[in-house]
């Protein structure tokens, strides 16, 4: 796990302030290579092959080529794919990853991608063709920016490597992207291909660009990662034996490393389950688990996290996590996260990543879990909602007349009228639709939001709730939001997180299970909960759904004041005006609660990073 950086011309000095801008992501060494077509630039986190000979950018030479690369992330399959290229007549000098990717391309060319298990940005010279390969993983584990705009093209693992090129004037008021704001406030992080900059862009998930260096041209772009139309299988026990394979073989393959590996652990089906198969080929002596509680009963997980630790025997590392450690981490947050990102559970998702730190390198997550087999809340109401649209539009127009004089009775009553009033309307603007009285949605979101619901539908065969979990899987909840959160807190931390579901074919695995088997009304992860049977205790298997959630809700209005959300309030004017009315309207209301607190974070947010990045205003605090 690693930093990258490149630009298409030759500034020695300004590609090592880009790597000394990312040693936060590879502390362990800092190299450059530089010509007079380009620069690229490394700063690594030694995983695998700890040797000198391993350090990028890392050279190849085959017949007549020679290629250069700067990778970021780690190709699990490595060993079978070199295997393959052996027996293909290619050489190996060291024990990486990243010379089996060198070589895979020479054989494969753009589409040795598709042979790769893992998670990746890198960029691959081409010095033959005078091309550069540019790739991100399939479901966005790893970031990539670029900034293109006439004949400079710069890349980098994160936005404040871009941001060394000063005199591209990048950071200033007048190039902040309105609808990357909007987008901002409305979703609470910004989606690829925007970022909050013009010119500057996230390369999207499960996508490859080529650039030509002679021309100073982006040839090609394109998607290289598709979902399989839905061949739903009811066959339980032949889906629970695929789908067990495929867990133990994405977890072991996780466990490759040359260094320690632990694991997080929330107390939830995921992560547990994670740290049961895991278990099955580690000295429990040396597996490490990491967690955060929290001191509001209604939030904390930690009885359920010592049921799993002391389940497993775990050497287990747990911690409070308390209103002075947001206090202290919120004026360094835009350190972290160098755009806007209102994620409030990167706050303690940064504490456990610190606490992991002074133990292993390497942690495994149960991040898209919820993804693959149907875990949100959000499903149920999918599901339900397919349940009346059975009814013909007049009876349900009829049952939304009747519920709506009942709706303020009692909150069951509320949720049943607004099920109805979802199901009268198209599926495509289900989100637009939703809490349509309590959300900011501009122009930009509903395009971006019908638009995506709208190929979700498609693959799902235009089934809502089967709809909602595809549009999270590829747009919403993963590769810009919950992943970039794990993303950035860990690796500011300097440690590598690798997560077994989202190993790309359990994507695929999740097109064959049928709706009814991750959902219901009520129920959720159905064929999840019997595929880990035995593996995590029982009263982790029967748990609900429960967010990882701090407090911080109730500690944010102990840390801004009414003149700040003033403040905040005329600089967000001066930037939006449509945005100043809406939280002008919410912040002002005198009955706070949930929302507005809700709102009023990631206010906060933007503001910091706005005086940050923006105005020049830099905390005296370091992380």
């Amino acid at each position: 796990m690693c930093g990258i950086n490149g630009f298409n011309f030759r500034d020695h000095s300004l590609i090592e302030l880009m790597n000394q801008s990312l040693r936060h992501r590879g502390p362990d060494s800092s190299s450059t290579f530089v010509n007079d077509s380009l620069s690229l630039g490394h700063s690594r986190l030694s995983i695998i092959d700890l040797t000198v000979e391993a350090s990028q950018p890392m050279t190849y030479v085959h017949k007549k080529n020679t290629l250069r690369i700067v990778f970021n992330g780690e190709i699990y399959n490595y060993i079978e794919i070199k295997d393959e290229l052996l027996q293909l007549g290619y050489t190996f000098d060291t024990l990486s990853d990243t010379e089996v990717i060198l070589a895979s391309y020479l054989e494969w060319g753009e589409k040795c991608v598709e042979k790769f298990n893992g998670m990746w940005a890198f960029c691959i010279y081409d010095e033959w063709n005078e091309n550069l390969f540019i790739s991100r993983d399939r479901l966005g584990v790893k970031p990539l920016y670029y900034f293109y705009e006439g004949d400079k093209f710069v890349f980098s693992s994160e936005l404040k490597g871009i941001l060394e090129h000063t005199s591209l004037k990048i950071n200033r008021k007048e190039n902040i992207n309105i609808d990357s704001v909007e987008l901002y406030f409305s979703l609470g992080y910004i989606p690829a291909p925007n970022s909050i900059y013009n010119n500057v862009y996230k390369l999207e998930a499960g996508n490859n660009i080529c650039y030509d260096l002679k021309k100073s041209l982006i040839t090609k772009h394109y998607k290289f990662f598709y979902l399989e139309i839905p061949k739903p299988s009811f066959d339980k026990m032949e889906l629970l034996e695929e789908g067990k394979l495929i867990f133990s073989d994405a977890t072991q393959l996780r466990m490759r490393s040359d260094v320690s590996v632990g694991a997080f652990l929330s107390g939830g089906l995921d992560s547990s389950a994670v740290v049961g198969e895991m278990r099955k080929s580690t000295d429990l002596n040396r597996l490490h688990t990491f967690s955060i509680g929290f001191d509001d009963v209604k939030l904390d997980e930690s009885k359920y996290i010592n049921i799993v630790k002391d389940y497993f025997g775990t050497q287990h590392h747990h911690y409070i996590y308390k209103e002075q450690d947001f206090e202290k981490l919120l004026p360094c947050y835009s350190i972290v996260f160098d755009e806007p990102f209102g994620d409030y559970s990167s706050f303690p998702t940064h504490k456990v990543s610190e606490l992991a730190q002074s133990n292993v390198k390497v942690v495994l997550s149960g991040d898209g879990g919820d993804e693959i087999f149907g875990g949100y809340p959000i499903y149920n109401i999918g599901f339900a909602i397919e349940k009346l649209k059975n009814l013909p539009i007049p009876v349900r127009k009829l049952m939304l007349k009747a519920s709506s004089t009942l709706k303020n009775l009692n909150p069951i009553c509320n949720k049943i009228n607004e099920l109805i009033r979802l199901s009268i309307l198209s599926r495509d603007s289900f989100h637009v639709n939703m809490f349509n009285d309590r959300r900011y949605k501009p122009n930009v979101y509903e395009e971006w939001s019908i638009s995506k619901m709208k190929d979700a539908l498609a693959l799902s065969k235009n089934n809502l709730a089967e709809a909602l979990r595809i549009y999270d899987l590829l747009n919403n909840t993963l590769a810009d939001n919950y992943l970039v959160k794990v993303d950035r807190t860990s690796m500011s931390n300097s440690i590598e997180v690798r997560s077994p579901f989202l190993d790309y074919r359990f994507a695929h695995f999740a097109q064959k299970i049928p709706v009814e088997f991750k959902v219901g009304i009520r129920d959720n992860k159905i064929l999840m909960r019997d595929l880990i049977s035995g593996l995590v205790p029982d009263s982790i298997l029967k748990r609900n759904k429960m967010g990882f959630t701090p407090p911080i809700h109730d500690w944010i209005y102990n840390i801004i004041s009414p003149k700040d959300i003033t403040d905040y309030l005329n600089l967000l004017r001066d930037i939006n005006e449509d945005l100043f009315n809406f939280y002008n309207k919410i912040l002002n209301n005198t009955s706070k609660n949930y929302m507005d607190s809700f709102y009023l974070i990631k206010l906060v947010i933007f503001v910091n990073w706005y005086k940050h990045w923006i105005l020049g205003v830099k905390s005296d605090l370091t992380l």
